[in-house]
This record gives C-alpha cells, sequence and structure tokens, in this order.
C-alpha cells in the first residue's frame, strides 16, 4: 500500500523517522508522500526524500499557514517542484475552521497553487475544512484538471463533479468513525479508480486505534479495511487498487 498523505517533517514522527518506516514496512507500506505546509516543511520533505528510497514529496503552503508565507513563495515553491523526488503541488486549498488567514487570502494562495500545477503537469494536494462551496466554484472555475481532495470531509454533493472534472478524493482515519456516515457514503460509491488512501499522520488516528496518538503510517490497513467494508470487496482488492491509483496519479 501506499501513504498518499503523511507529515513525517514535523514533530513528533521527524524525531522517529526509522523507526516510523520500519513499522510502516512491517504493514506493508511501500511508498510514502510527506506533505508540505510552508516553506520549511515542504524543504525537509525533500530531504526525506532524498535520504528515504521509499519517500516522495510534495510542497506547498497550506491555507492555515499562507497569512505567514514569505513574499516570494511562489518562486521558492516552483524550485521545488522541479525536484525528481518532489510529485505534487501542496498541499494547498481552503480552511474556514480555524481564522488563521483571512478567506479571500486562502483562495489567493489556492488560485495560485492551482497555476503551479497547472504549469508544472504535477497534480495539487487539496485541503477542505469547512469551505465546500468556494472550494467547489474555484476548482470548477480552474484549468487544472489534476488533483487529490485529501482526507475527504464531506458528502456526494461535492465529491461528484469534482470526480466527473478528473479529480481524486483520498481518505483518512476519518472514514473508519462510526458517525461520519456523510464520508462512508462517498467511500462506498465513488469510482474505485480515483480513490487513494493516506493517514495524514500524525493526525487522526483510524479506529480501533483510535485516540492514540501520534498516529502513523502503519495504521494505514484500518483505513483499507473500513473502505473495503463499505465497498463489499476485499482488504487486497482496495489495496491493490489504491496502489495502483497512488501510482498512476503521482508518476512513481
Amino acid at each position: 500500500m501506499i501513504d498518499t498523505h503523511c507529515h513525517l517533517n514535523i514533530k513528533p514522527l521527524l524525531e522517529r523517522t526509522d523507526e516510523v518506516l520500519e513499522a510502516a514496512e512491517q504493514q506493508g507500506i511501500r511508498k510514502l508522500v510527506v506533505i508540505g505546509i510552508d516553506i520549511p516543511t515542504s524543504e525537509i520533505a525533500i530531504q526525506l526524500a532524498e535520504k528515504y528510497p521509499q519517500i516522495y514529496a510534495a510542497a506547498g503552503i497550506h491555507p492555515n499557514d499562507c497569512a505567514q508565507a514569505p513574499d516570494n513563495w511562489e518562486n521558492q515553491i516552483l524550485d521545488m517542484l522541479a525536484h525528481p523526488k518532489v510529485v505534487a503541488v501542496g498541499e494547498t486549498g481552503l480552511d474556514y475552521y480555524w481564522d488563521d488567514a483571512p478567506p479571500d487570502l486562502q483562495k489567493l494562495f489556492f488560485r495560485d497553487h492551482l497555476d503551479l500545477a497547472l504549469a508544472t503537469g504535477k497534480p495539487a494536494i487539496i485541503h477542505n475544512r469547512d469551505a465546500d462551496q468556494d472550494v467547489l466554484q474555484q476548482v470548477l472555475e480552474h484549468g487544472n484538471t489534476r488533483g487529490v481532495f485529501h482526507c475527504w470531509p464531506t458528502g456526494w454533493d461535492i465529491a461528484k463533479p469534482l470526480i466527473d472534472k478528473g479529480y481524486h478524493i483520498s481518505f483518512t482515519g476519518t472514514v473508519t468513525f462510526k458517525k461520519n456516515e456523510l464520508v462512508q457514503d462517498v467511500a462506498a460509491r465513488m469510482p474505485l479508480n480515483r480513490l487513494m488512501l493516506e493517514t495524514d499522520s500524525p493526525f487522526l488516528t483510524p479506529a480501533p486505534q483510535r485516540g492514540k496518538r501520534p498516529n502513523e503510517p502503519k495504521y494505514l490497513p484500518h483505513v483499507a479495511h473500513k473502505i473495503a467494508e463499505l465497498r463489499q470487496l476485499s482488504f487486497e482488492d482496495i489495496a491493490d487498487a489504491t496502489t495502483h491509483n497512488a501510482q498512476s496519479f503521482f508518476g512513481f
């Protein structure tokens, strides 16, 4: 399996890289994409990718971090996107749950990331929290058609038009939470060839490990088992399909 979204570039996982990777390997996690949320963490993601063959990187500015980004952030990210192990732009998107950056500024950064994705041919990794309609509008109006909505948070009415445009959807431990029926419904009915798996570690530990901190890539099989149950498929079917999807999507 492939953990398509994790943050081994921040504490506490950054302090235990070898241990975390060994535990993941024992659970069949063969590749991992480490996601940048600002300039420093994007640089650390690249350093990890250079050191460990199973790690790939994404470079970008998280919506919660865009108010603190340097003026030349776009040029810095563009330089990072030229690295052979940087496979995606992001994470980017909109987050209205926290009040760390004004929505209008987030929208500008989101647009600029989508521009970078279109210009470089690398897919965008998109974050959406409490911003369904603005995210949907911005993506549908933009020319970019390659991206993944990580940690899918909402219902089918938002998912379908994004899938129709060409986007993928990725699920975290939240799909294992008992009352998360909206997300489970999307995982059950969306096209299998657009579905990917992630942990978003160190956050969002899946059931039955929910509450344990930090989350780690080694818990990814719990996400796969839940989606297999929802779709009435075998664990192997989900593992094989999502691995193929991630390899095709990221080009590794």
